[in-house]
């Protein structure tokens, strides 16, 4: 793997600089965008996608060949991301669908990364999508962002088929620390950089550090018009490329730009030397030609549902143009960020990530617990990783007949069904997994097997049962 060596990091002598850094803890950004694939950046080997301002950042940092998402759905991703647990064990088994009802969301048993941040001194705050409950109304009752250790929360709670309403420009369902803001005008992804722009000026204790986490909603479908992505960017994507690939590699790049406002901010307030960033996307893709040359989709545990762009930079910690192929997961977001701010996650359940500090130093990272994916809509239903072999495995039984959303009755199945149909792959030599080893690898095969099934089972009893009484009356009660 690739490494960098850590070198003293020059602060500036500014007063924002100076307040941010007066207890050495760094500020710490999670950019997080949706639906994103392996090869859909330019830095990240697409022949089409122009994005000039996330290869810039990968050029001053260190830029990630294997960065896993939490899952291969968007809500149970975001779960992992904010507690550092595989995502069943907080009872996140899909997507939660919004302003409908649905009694699945992120319980305020699970304590976050924010959380934690918040009672070490960090000023927390969360931009753009939610998406760990089924609304951002309190009325409502679940819990916001707020209720999850978030000072300044502004943003949409998210959607099966997209996260600004009714569309990505001039949207109308944004809310700001539990109260609606009314109709906006801009792209989500513009409106989102603005507010978090705005924060970073104004909105912030600047004798305390920061934690931002700032989730955009593109490219996740449906995209926007050609009329309504800027001409000029549309411009780059001319004949004859398919006009609804044009409009998709559009949406990537006008994503870029705005990335790129806000990443400037930060020079401009003199943030950069002592802030941590972190750019990674919340699944694969739903295009071929966006996670090459990776097997599947979103919503499969095969790599192409769960392997992303991962790009970090730490001025004085990560060396310019640098690249690692250490395995690195949302998971392991929650320990590292608790490390930084030099406190811990909880310590009365299981937290499955894994500090990635030591990558940093060109070391490898110190895991107890194996990489689990999880998902049980879509064969593979489930993948684990260890060292360089994946072992990917399916559930036995009928999948339930509904669409992604999370019904009462899955929750027997969930419960009941076993880990069936295994099968081996060496990820550095087969990145594309099509040569399945169980034989030529057998000893190996079995070992990663026992431990599979163990910790499968382990994660699904944990995880929450949902009971019957909170899915009655509603649309998602169709219980036996």
């Amino acid at each position: 793997m690739s490494g960098t060596k850590t070198i003293a990091a020059t602060l500036l002598s500014n007063k924002v600089m100076t307040a941010s850094a007066g207890k050495n803890h760094p500020n710490i950004i999670v950019l997080l965008v949706d639906d994103l694939g392996y090869s859909d950046l330019s830095c990240y080997n697409s022949q089409y996608i122009q994005t000039p301002n996330l290869d810039k950042l990968a050029s001053e940092g260190l830029r990630l060949t294997d960065s896993y998402s939490g899952a291969p759905l968007c809500s149970p991703s975001r779960a992992s991301l904010m507690t550092g647990r595989i995502a069943p064990r907080t009872g996140i088994y899909s997507y939660i669908p919004a302003d409908q009802g649905h009694p699945m969301h992120l319980r305020t048993t699970e304590t976050t990364v924010a959380t934690v941040l918040k009672q070490a001194g960090y000023n927390t705050s969360h931009f753009g999508k939610w998406h760990l409950n089924t609304t951002m109304n309190p009325a409502f009752g679940q819990p916001e962002p707020g209720d999850h250790g978030f000072d300044y929360h502004f943003g949409v709670c998210g959607h099966a088929r997209q996260g600004a309403t009714p569309k990505y420009i001039d949207p109308d369902n944004f809310w700001r620390n539990g109260s609606p803001v009314g109709k906006l005008y801009g792209y989500s992804c513009e409106i989102v950089a603005n507010d978090a722009m705005n924060w970073i000026e104004t909105g912030w204790d600047k004798s305390k550090p920061f934690f931002m986490h700032i989730s955009f909603n593109e490219p996740h479908n449906p995209i926007l018009a050609a009329a309504e992505l800027p001409a000029d960017i549309m411009a780059m994507y001319p004949s004859p490329i398919p006009e609804e690939d044009a409009r998709y590699f559009a949406t990537i790049t006008n994503l870029d730009r705005h990335i790129g406002r806000f990443l400037d901010k930060l020079d401009e307030l003199h943030l950069r030397e002592n802030t941590f960033v972190v750019f990674v996307s919340d699944n694969g893709p739903l295009r071929e030609f966006s996670k090459q040359p990776l097997r599947g989709f979103k919503s499969e545990c095969w790599e192409g549902g769960i392997r992303t762009p991962g790009i970090m930079r730490w001025p004085g910690h990560t060396k310019p143009g640098t690249e690692c192929d250490e395995p690195i997961c949302f998971v392991d977001f929650a320990p590292t960020f608790c490390q930084m701010a030099k406190t811990k996650m909880p310590t009365d359940r299981a937290i499955d990530g894994a500090s990635f500090l030591p990558i940093l130093k060109g070391k490898r990272i110190h895991r107890k617990t194996p990489l689990l994916w999880y998902f049980y809509r879509e064969r593979p239903h489930a993948a684990m990783r260890q060292e360089n072999w994946v072992m990917t495995a399916a559930l036995d039984g009928t999948i339930p007949d509904t669409e992604h959303s999370f019904f009462c009755s899955h929750m027997h199945f969930i419960k009941e069904k076993v880990l069936t149909e295994f099968e081996l792959y060496n990820i550095d030599n087969d990145i594309s997994q099509q040569q399945d080893l169980e034989s030529t690898e057998a000893k190996r095969f079995n070992a990663m097997k026992t431990k599979m099934i163990a910790l499968y089972t382990e994660v699904v009893n944990e995880g929450y049962t949902w009971p019957d009484s909170d899915f009655s009356g509603t649309v998602w009660d169709n219980c036996p």
